[in-house]
């Protein structure tokens, strides 16, 4: 049966390209191999790699929700409402090489856009997690990070060739694509594929490097410096052009995607930009009124505490919260009464002449 795409990546049919991305960069880094999880994880990640490259693409989404499939993709058996007819049997990649097969008999129509040399060669993404203290996150800065990635081999300077130079495929001519003849019901039909050799660059390196075997590229630990934005919240993500995987023979790196987790405070509670905080202030404050003296994020301030306060009431302090732009979020102070657990002579005496007045 047709894999389900849209169960493997955990997201219902009127999912937007946004939740889509999401769930892929989330499955991804659960099951990508460098976790050591052998060929069942590898298996997994490959799933994954597979829905995504269909449910992203608009054009291929379209057809996988009319047909049940793509034509041509990996694994896929036969759509629903064919009557059981093999399209596999015409060959090619995608649904624009089924569009050939209508150009060559009718004139037009389906023609596949070609991808780009250099959005071939592109280096991987990488999506990682960060923790960071509750105050790093409100106060941002920079970290230093060590990541295993993909990056320009130094023997060939990154081009797959010991002469540093490429030279065109010898299977396609430096065309990026092949043609061949396929025997189908319609008789002998002549297709245009992507050259394998090369994916479709139309160029190979003129004597392959043996240190990275042609790809220009080899895995290392690398450190990366990261911005981290002042306020930033739980589960956003930063993004760092250019730090994924290095392109292949030269190709334009990926970018580094930073999904970031912050460890709770046990003094304070965020909401947005703004902060909580419960201080304690001594019964004759909130009965008299005063100044306490509050430690807050950005430095200790005077907070006035009017007569007559009672337990539980919340006080605004503004422009004391999390930094969001040019501005500042509020900080917000739950009252609690600050009842001395023993008392003096006097303390006590003068307590029993206040609650007979009180009584009287």
């Amino acid at each position: 049966m047709p894999r389900d795409y849209y169960q493997i990546l955990g997201v219902g049919k009127d999912a937007t390209s946004d939740e889509v991305k999401k769930a892929y960069r989330r499955l991804a880094l659960k099951y990508h191999p460098d976790k050591g999880g052998g060929a069942e994880l590898e298996k997994k990640f490959k799933e994954v790699n597979e829905a995504y490259q269909v449910l992203s693409d608009e054009n291929k989404r379209r057809q996988y929700d009319q047909y049940g499939q793509v034509f041509g993709s990996a694994g896929q058996q036969n759509g629903p409402g064919f009557a059981g007819f093999d399209f596999s049997s015409f060959g090619g990649e995608n649904f624009g090489d089924f569009g050939d097969i209508f150009e060559t008999f009718f004139g037009g129509g389906g023609r596949r856009t070609k991808k780009r040399p250099e959005d071939i060669l592109r280096g991987e993404d990488i999506e990682l997690v960060m923790e960071l203290s509750f105050e790093e996150a409100i106060f941002g800065g920079e970290k230093t990070i060590l990541i295993n990635r993909e990056t320009a081999c130094r023997t060939c300077d990154g081009t797959g060739s010991t002469t540093k130079k490429q030279t065109a495929c010898a299977k396609c001519g430096g065309s990026g694509r092949v043609e061949m003849i396929r025997q189908t019901m319609l008789g002998a039909i002549r297709q245009s594929r992507t050259c394998p050799t090369c994916r479709g660059v139309g160029e190979m390196p003129e004597k392959e490097c043996h240190t990275c075997r042609g790809t220009g590229r080899v895995r290392q630990q690398r450190e990366v410096k990261i911005k981290i934005p002042a306020g930033i919240d739980e589960s956003q993500t930063i993004r760092v052009s250019g730090e994924g995987n290095s392109g292949v023979r030269g190709g334009k790196a990926g970018d580094l995607y930073i999904t970031v987790k912050v460890r709770p405070s046990r003094e304070y509670r965020r909401s947005g930009a703004d902060l909580y905080k419960t201080i304690s202030v001594p019964f004759t404050t909130v009965v008299l009124g005063g100044n306490v003296k509050v430690k807050t994020l950005h430095g200790e301030i005077n907070v006035k505490i009017p007569p007559a306060t009672r337990a539980g009431e919340i006080l605004r302090v503004k422009n004391y919260g999390v930094p969001a732009g040019n501005t500042k979020g509020s900080l917000y102070l739950q009252i609690d009464i600050d009842v001395p657990e023993r008392l003096t002579i006097k303390q006590r005496r003068l307590l029993q002449d206040l609650d007979t007045e009180f009584k009287d």
